[in-house]
């Protein structure tokens, strides 16, 4: 992998991408832009309340805008990315030019971490949707399922995967 290049990690709600995240830019000394945190930033709101005063297209736009922007600014980072921008192909035209890291697990798991926490809108397990996966499993340089493993060791298996992009 070029150092100059992003890694942006995706998956879906709950699945670990700004704890794996976080560990990784630490890890390589790089800064973390977290989608979730630039849209509060930016309206002041969580996703889930511009979600339920909004609606739910008006979050996935935001979240599509604060990828873009963070895939367009130069230095290299660690980006965690919202579930929904995989849908969009402007954005998985974007991923293409970074590494980028899927992090996964069982519906059930991911149902359950969705409901943590005020600023997640709730999920049900129907939500994880094949489509998602499907898109995901494409554009991913890397896949990490984080229901059975640790924090460090989804980080390691990623630094592992990285070292091997740069042979």
């Amino acid at each position: 992998m070029p150092e100059a290049e992003h890694i942006v990690v995706v998956g879906a709600m709950g699945s670990g991408k700004t704890t794996v995240g976080e560990r990784l830019a630490v890890a390589l000394d790089r800064v973390f832009h977290d989608s979730d945190r630039s849209i509060e930033s930016r309206t002041g709101r969580s996703g889930r309340e511009i979600a339920q005063t909004d609606g739910v297209d008006a979050l996935h736009e935001l979240e599509k805008e604060v990828l873009l922007e963070s895939v367009a600014h130069g230095d290299p980072a660690v980006i965690a990315a919202a579930a929904s921008v995989i849908e969009d192909p402007e954005v998985r035209e974007a991923l293409a030019g970074s590494f980028c890291v899927w992090v996964t697990a069982d519906p059930k798991i991911l149902a359950e971490r969705s409901a943590r926490g005020s600023h997640r809108r709730p999920v049900a397990p129907s939500e994880h949707l094949e489509d998602r996966d499907r898109l995901f499993r494409e554009a991913a340089d890397v896949v990490v399922d984080t229901g059975d493993r640790s924090v460090e060791e989804s980080v390691a298996l990623v630094l592992e995967s990285l070292g091997d992009a740069e042979r």
